[in-house]
């Protein structure tokens, strides 16, 4: 899969760096980096389009001013891309209303868009396109799984991580935690990553997208204890 993804800042670049880390192999990643301001009216949009947009099949959108949605589907056509994400980690980077109209834009053009609320959030069901779901089975909504020794995390593995990468930084500072500590823990892990959602309250869920974030690794790690596998003892033929 040839996947771009449109960039401003730190933001998307450390998520960038997390699929390159953690990508399948077969993957190839481009990123288109935007780096002029733009205004907050943009009456040709083609003006500000970037030049030489590499050639994509899936087109992740990771710009922090609202411009950058505005330019999403000039860019999918240059990429000749068949699907988007266009995560919402900070409102004031892609308001609902333009949401809206993106959706309008892209189902006329035949391709497929998803705006996960926060981007770990996204699952594979939250969308038809082959594309955007072989995305979501390794980086979206959080899975882990916990080996248990005694009443300690012994073994955290990643299954599918948040897309920037956090859920592989908790899983290695869980171990050795006590189990009674380890949702808890996770938590606050995630924030010390840091997560990269605001921390204004949105009027959606009422809570923080940062707090929403936070629940997606707490879940991961409760639905993985309820799970845990326990080795066998030492000498012990498990097959008995």
């Amino acid at each position: 899969m040839k996947l771009m993804a449109i960039v401003q800042g730190n933001y998307g670049k450390r998520m960038v760096e997390a699929w390159q880390r953690h990508g399948p192999a077969g993957w190839e990643i481009e990123t288109l980096e935007i780096t002029s301001s733009l205004p907050p009216m943009m009456e040709d949009p083609a003006e500000f389009l970037p030049h030489n947009c590499p050639k994509a099949d899936l087109v992740i959108s990771l710009g922090e001013h609202p411009g950058v949605a505005e330019l999403l589907p000039d860019i999918v056509k240059a990429a000749g891309a068949r699907a988007v994400i266009a995560p919402v980690d900070n409102r004031a980077w892609l308001p609902p209303g333009l949401a809206k109209q993106l959706e309008k834009v892209f189902q006329k053009i035949g391709v497929a868009i998803c705006f996960p609320v926060t981007f770990c959030a996204l699952k594979e069901d939250d969308a038809q396109n082959p594309l955007i779901q072989e995305f979501a089975r390794l980086f979206g909504d959080p899975a882990i799984e916990i080996v248990v020794e005694a009443d300690r995390v012994k073994e955290v593995r990643v299954i599918r991580s948040a897309p920037c990468g956090s859920t592989y930084f908790v899983a290695e500072a869980l171990r050795g935690t006590k189990v009674m500590d380890a949702e808890e823990k996770s938590g606050i892990l995630h924030h010390n990553y840091p997560c990269l959602a605001t921390m204004n309250v949105d009027w959606q869920f009422h809570d923080t997208l940062m707090h929403r974030a936070g629940y997606f690794t707490k879940q991961a790690v409760n639905r993985a204890l309820k799970r845990k596998t326990v080795p066998p003892l030492a000498g012990l033929n498990p097959g008995l």
